[in-house]
């Protein structure tokens, strides 16, 4: 039996997926055949890389918010994709296809309808995708994690089953997210960061203001590749008593859940992954969400925000020190802080893996009591 799943281009989408496949390998063991449809860029081949999972990359890029003279190319990268994917589901059948959304899935989840395979869809936007909203009227189910997104879907059955987490979530451990980074019990700890490949608007905005950050709460900053370098000269050019304090990393791949954890304070955007996983450790948090595709960060950092479960910081004043304004604030309220990390945990999912898995599954027939 042969499950295709579909994540790429993030690692708000890979990682996710990576969860699912975990889920569906342990609900079937041996019976199942897992392939995953990535991007065909060097982050989804290094995110994977630990994964046990036949890949198949695409050349598809995304077509919304992309210059004009970029839409001809990316056409054809699409219909690329559509003729390699329907080559490939024409020699070896799916049983199933649970797909992620975003621009890697739309090829396959055409190719899906059109050959009749049965398909689920997950998403975990309060604003969902152009890609989501495209493609769920074509699968068998639908998955969401905001309940704000149900009205977004039409003809498909959705189900509200949260957004998948790694397994490293489901038992995070604060003390050795503290100890790795050397930050005693009781001194506060504030997580930056801004995705996968970091976000320069939050980068700059911090580095603005480290100086007087610091004195306060260590910082962990995770601040994605193009702007690390620049940053590792701002580190070096810090007081020598503050340098110590101030935890740079391009990325943090393994003990990232024990990290969340251990902070007080994480600041990032609003992408589904992130606010998913600050659910599941229950930790305060400062979303900025980004302006960027159809604004579906923006909806759901509003969301986690009616919700208490969260502040939402827009950009706009981020230029004014309203990022260490905020910081400092919070760091004086405790009390606050506990509330929104007991809002964010009452909004997690941690089961949201195995019971997408378990949609896959069935979709494909796969029956626990047939194949024992």
């Amino acid at each position: 039996m042969r499950l295709v799943l579909v994540g790429g281009g993030t690692a708000g989408h890979i990682f996710p997926t990576i969860a699912v496949a975990q889920q569906v390998a342990a609900m079937a063991g041996s019976t199942a055949k897992l392939t995953a449809v990535c991007g065909s860029r060097d982050l989804d081949r290094l995110l994977y890389r630990d994964a046990d999972l036949e890949l198949l990359p695409l050349p598809a890029r995304g077509l919304v918010g992309v210059d004009w003279w970029r839409l001809p190319w990316r056409a054809w990268l699409l219909i690329q994709s559509l003729f390699s994917i329907w080559r490939d589901f024409s020699r070896q059948r799916p049983a199933a296809v649970i797909a992620s959304g975003g621009y890697v899935s739309a090829p396959v989840l055409l190719v899906s309808w059109l050959q009749r395979i049965p398909s689920v869809i997950f998403s975990g936007d309060a604003a969902l995708g152009w890609a989501t909203r495209l493609m769920a009227p074509l699968t068998s189910s639908a998955t969401i994690a905001f309940d704000e997104a149900r009205h977004q879907i039409w003809r498909t059955p959705v189900e509200l089953a949260g957004y998948p987490v790694r397994a490293s979530f489901a038992e995070p451990d604060a003390s050795r997210g503290r100890a790795e980074y050397g930050v005693a019990n009781g001194e506060p700890l504030i997580v930056v960061m801004g995705g996968s490949q970091g976000a320069h608007v939050i980068n700059e905005a911090l580095r603005a203001d480290l100086a007087r950050l610091l004195p306060k709460a260590h910082v962990v900053h995770l601040s994605g590749r193009p702007d690390y370098r620049s940053l590792r000269s701002e580190r070096d050019r810090l007081d020598a008593s503050l340098r110590p304090r101030y935890h740079l990393h391009a990325f943090v791949e393994h003990g990232f859940a024990d990290l969340l954890a251990a902070a007080d304070i994480v600041v990032g955007r609003a992408g589904a992954t992130s606010v998913a996983e600050l659910s599941a450790v229950g930790t305060a948090a400062v979303l900025i969400p980004g302006t960027f595709g159809a604004g579906h960060q923006i909806a759901t950092a509003r969301a986690m925000a009616t919700a208490g479960a969260a502040l939402m910081l827009p950009e706009a004043e981020l230029s004014s020190g309203g990022l260490v304004r905020t910081l400092l604030g919070l760091l004086t309220e405790p009390k606050r802080l506990r509330a929104l990390g007991a809002a964010s945990k009452s909004r997690g999912q941690p089961d949201a893996a195995a019971r997408i898995a378990a949609i896959g599954l069935r979709l494909a027939g796969y029956s626990s009591t047939t194949n024992e």
